[in-house]
Parts: C-alpha cells; structure tokens; sequence
C-alpha cells in the first residue's frame, strides 16, 4: 500500500491532504526510495498520476499536487506498523519543508478518520496545515473551517460541475517548485 501527499491551496491558508492509496506489491517496488523522482508514472486508486506532479517520494509514500483529493481508499486502522511510520515522517519531512516554503511558524496536522470525526471523503488522510500569528482569530476555528470546508466538498460530489481540473501543466508547475524543496 501507498501513502499519498496532496496539496492543494485554500482560501486563506495553503492545505495539503496525505490521503492513503492502495497499490499491488509489483507496484510497490517500482517507487522511488530517494527524493529522486521515477520516469514512471504512478497509480492513487484507479488513477495514473504523471510523474512530474510527484514531488517527494519515499519507498512507501510520495507526495504530489492536487488534482481532487476525492478517491475512496481504507481507514487508519487498515495501514501496517510500516505504513503508519511511513506516513507520518513523510508529514513530517514535507511540512517542515511547506511550512518554510509558505514562511509560516506553525503546522496543525489532522486526520478525520471516519464519519462521525467528520471525515466526508472516505479515505484516510491526513490534512497538513501551515499556521501563521493571526490567521484565525481564535486558534482551534481551523477545525471549524476544516468542517464547513468539508461540508462544501460532500454537497459538491454529486453536482461538482463547476470545479475544473487543473492541468498537468499547471500541476507540473507547482510540483517543480516544491520539488525544489527537497534538494
């Protein structure tokens, strides 16, 4: 199994889900071990991803731009000992990085692991949030904006017409940067 970073920008503050994706163990040994990307391309659930949209990338877990962090996959509870560890040192290891890149001072890391904790996606990710002084007047709001962000997202599923896909430029783009990060 993989673990999957997607980042994404929000209204007031840059957001980036680590959303967890399924793979066979032949897909599996193909994933780079370093921050050097593969020239092949990757899978998250029945969708190919573009290698020049992954920027970080460990044996277990890449991270990658957001298209739309919509794709049902397990609960927390399914990931191996591996799996978990892996998960949250690629957290770890990409939002210092973002946390920097967006000159924030903080991160809040969250997972909403199931419905009643206010998951309406159903997979298992974990959002990772760069926090400056003042970007909530009182700071636990974030959860507060997590919820009606998430609230949006599941009345838009169904009638999603509006949202448009990014590119790949657009995504390549934005990866090349954050890619950088990690030199």
């Amino acid at each position: 199994m993989q673990t999957v970073l997607l980042a994404s920008i929000g209204k007031k503050i840059p957001h980036w889900f680590l959303p967890h994706s399924s793979t066979s163990p032949e897909i599996r040994s193909i994933w780079s071990s370093s921050i050097k990307m593969a020239a092949e391309d990757y899978t998250f659930g029945p969708y190919k991803i573009h290698h020049t949209e992954v920027f970080y990338s460990t044996h277990l877990s890449y991270a990658m731009v957001n298209l739309r962090p919509l794709l049902p996959v397990k609960r927390f509870a399914d990931l191996s000992s591996d799996e978990t560890s892996d998960l949250w040192l690629t957290a770890q290891k990409v939002g210092r990085q973002l946390e920097s890149y967006h000159k924030a001072s903080s991160l809040t890391f969250a997972i909403q692991d199931g419905p009643q904790a206010g998951q309406t996606v159903p997979h298992v990710h974990i959002h990772l949030i760069p926090r400056k002084s003042g970007d909530f007047e009182k700071n636990d709001e974030i959860y507060d904006a997590m919820d009606e962000k998430e609230k949006q997202l599941k009345q838009k599923l169904d009638l999603d017409k509006e949202r448009k896909d990014r590119s790949l430029e657009e995504m390549s783009q934005e990866a090349d940067e954050y890619r950088k990060l990690f030199l």
